[in-house]
């Protein structure tokens, strides 16, 4: 940053997250990173909470859709902010490695404010009405569907479908996935991740 008038414009404006910056600035002044507790040990600060509507300067990775419930990590990236990963996120493997000071520990708010978008792909065998009843399914555990695409395999006998559709957490996503399982032409459900 040139100033610090622009730094502080930046996070009243929600392009940088403050306790990101805070960290760093806390960081660079070899402070928190150096500072020992009275135990000995060094001190870490807690990580940054993520509530799911924190503006601008917070985005989940569309590679993996994290939700509340997976363990997560944040990566600092220019012009993005803090972009929220899965820790067995495939597409950031190589980026750990290459900036390994851009990564912050991250944790979930007990009580997230918003719904998250997930793609679960679930395998069908083909028949007249299936899509209405996974359909069904899905929105009688609470959850809306936002996108559907769907394809018979080459034998005609299945069909595949990818439904991209909102929950609040892990255990709103187990009770969908336990939902579409009472269905007797359900062949395979899956979570679409990377």
């Amino acid at each position: 940053m040139k100033s610090r008038q622009e730094l502080l414009a930046d996070i009243g404006l929600g392009k940088r997250l403050a306790a990101v910056v805070a960290r760093k600035l806390a960081a660079g002044g070899g402070g928190l990173e150096s500072e020992v507790n009275e135990r000995g040990s060094e001190f870490r600060p807690a990580p940054v909470t993520i509530r799911g509507s924190d503006g601008m300067a917070v985005q989940l990775a569309r590679c993996c859709q994290p939700i509340p419930g997976d363990p997560i990590i944040g990566h600092i990236s220019k012009g993005q902010g803090l972009v929220i990963h899965t820790h067995d996120c495939k597409t950031i493997a190589k980026a750990k490695r290459k900036e390994p000071d851009n990564w912050v520990d991250v944790d979930w708010d007990p009580e997230p404010e918003k719904s998250f978008s997930v793609t679960i792909r679930v395998i069908t065998h083909n028949g007249r009405g299936i899509l209405a009843k996974v359909a069904s399914e899905i929105t009688a555990a609470d959850t809306n569907i936002t996108n559907v695409h769907t394809e018979d395999d080459e034998t005609g006998n299945y069909a595949n479908m990818e439904f991209s559709i909102q929950v609040a957490d892990r255990a709103h996503l187990a009770r969908v996935m336990r939902n579409l399982r009472r269905l007797q032409e359900v062949v395979r459900i899956t979570r679409m991740k990377n």
